[in-house]
């Protein structure tokens, strides 16, 4: 097992990141290599703990991120229509969303190895552990981050096998869960999204976007125009160019040969989660590995869809790419996790061939 081979795609993605930011947004690039270089510590020191060590202290991360969700909704400032950011000094500010998946997973694997889903009580509780985080973070509103965490935590349910008389139910409660949303929580702007997505040509103002962002993927064409060169990015006429819609930024100066190395890079990195979790006998193991996979696979396919308009824009950000601490630090943590978990499985069958 090639334990290197998620540093490597790391390292790799943060350095096209930086190189993407110094040109799109150079004051940001900075910035950017301080959270990965502080990003790498935070790998290389949670891949040397034992999982089942982090899963003990899933409990205290749990309860931790609830109280930070909500101290953004008390004490958070309204940044473009929302509260998501908690200033820490005046230095940096954290997103305690962007911390939700990694602390609910831990929690909710380790408080059910032993309790099975299949048991209604149990998947109750399930729900219920994960509809607090899920709440709090859609009244920010946060409505992609919400999106990413329930589908990332619904995979535990999947894998533990739950029955499909009692998943139908939850599909149920979740369609009526999006009804209630559209009507009573989603903000205008959000809603405007999708209709704008749905039909274009009534809304063009919300679309305007969509629009640009895939004006500025196409024209990159085969080889794109060069890092500094991007017309849509400089000019400005590309909104969120560093973050949501980074991957037109990117495609517009790198062209589909950089994009198509872009996603190579992303299915390198998912393929070794997944290969990761296929090799666990230990049930934790297999499940937050999945976790993460899902995630991340759902996060790069998302951004890209609705950079290339085949998707409604939800503000979801390209893992590693897109400017931002929170993100990164959640991200590679998570990956650190599953590091560990490589390593001591190396470790496992060294000890048994010896």
């Amino acid at each position: 097992m090639k334990y290197w081979l998620i540093p490597l795609v790391i390292l790799i993605l943060s350095l096209l990141s930086i190189l993407t930011l110094s040109s799109i947004a150079p004051a940001l690039a900075p910035k950017q290599l301080i959270f990965f270089m502080v990003g790498f510590s935070v790998f290389f020191l949670i891949s040397k703990i034992q999982f089942r060590r982090l899963l003990k202290l899933g409990l205290i991360f749990y309860i931790i991120n609830i109280g930070l969700l909500v101290a953004v909704l008390l004490l958070a400032p309204i940044t473009r229509g929302s509260t998501r950011w908690i200033d820490i000094g005046g230095l940096f500010t954290i997103q305690p969303s962007q911390l939700a998946i990694l602390a609910t997973s831990l929690f909710l694997i380790n408080f059910f190895k032993k309790r099975s889903l299949t048991n209604i009580k149990n998947l109750f509780l399930f729900l219920l552990y994960t509809a607090i985080p899920g709440v709090l973070i859609l009244i920010e509103p946060d409505l992609g981050t919400t999106i990413v965490y329930l589908i990332s935590i619904a995979v535990i349910i999947f894998l533990s096998r739950t029955k499909f008389r009692h998943i139908a139910p939850l599909i149920l409660i979740g369609i009526a869960g999006i009804i209630f949303s559209w009507y009573f929580v989603f903000q205008p702007y959000q809603k405007s999204r999708v209709t704008s997505f749905i039909s274009p040509a009534e809304d063009q103002d919300a679309s305007y976007n969509a629009q640009q962002s895939l004006i500025a993927a196409g024209s990159g064409k085969l080889t794109g125009k060069g890092l500094g060169q991007g017309i849509q990015s400089h000019l400005r006429f590309l909104p969120e160019r560093q973050t949501d819609f980074v991957f037109a930024s990117f495609a517009e100066e790198f062209g589909f040969v950089g994009s198509a190395l872009l996603i190579s890079l992303y299915f390198v990195l998912i393929t070794a989660m997944i290969s990761t979790a296929e090799k666990s006998h230990e049930k934790t193991e297999k499940y937050f590995c999945y976790v993460v996979a899902i995630m991340t696979t759902f996060q790069i396919g998302v951004n890209i869809g609705m950079n290339i308009g085949i998707l409604p824009i939800t503000g979801i950000t390209l893992p590693f790419i897109s400017y931002g601490g929170s993100s990164i630090l959640s991200l590679i943590g998570m990956l650190g996790i599953v590091q560990s978990i490589r390593i001591h499985q190396k470790q496992k069958v060294s000890l048994h061939l010896s």
